[in-house]
């Protein structure tokens, strides 16, 4: 699973905390458990990434992180239970699988 991210205004830390925050907030006003099934899957990934991700390492790496920019950017689970970064199709990063999982 991939989620978009909005890089065009905010870092990669502040657009996965506001995906992150309206997922919480549309969860309740879903009354589809498909659609909540789905929700579920996204605010695991977007948590595991706020709660494990060195985001400051990340724009330093990856100046396509630190926003302002118009390159597609998402944020997903990969193989073994890893993050991946995808910036235009091609994975930048992905953590390692001993990290917690989704």
């Amino acid at each position: 699973m991939k989620i978009s991210l909005d890089l065009h205004r905010n870092c990669i830390q502040t657009a996965v905390k506001q995906k992150y925050n309206r997922l919480i907030a549309d969860y309740f006003k879903t009354p589809s458990a498909e659609n909540q099934e789905i929700m579920e899957s996204e605010i695991a990934i977007l948590k595991t990434a706020l709660e494990t991700l060195d985001f400051g390492k990340l724009r330093a790496e990856f100046p396509a992180l630190r926003g302002c920019g118009m390159k597609k950017i998402s944020i997903g689970a990969g193989t073994g239970n890893t993050l991946t970064i995808t910036v235009n199709g091609k994975v930048i990063y992905e953590t390692h699988s001993n990290q917690p999982s989704l």
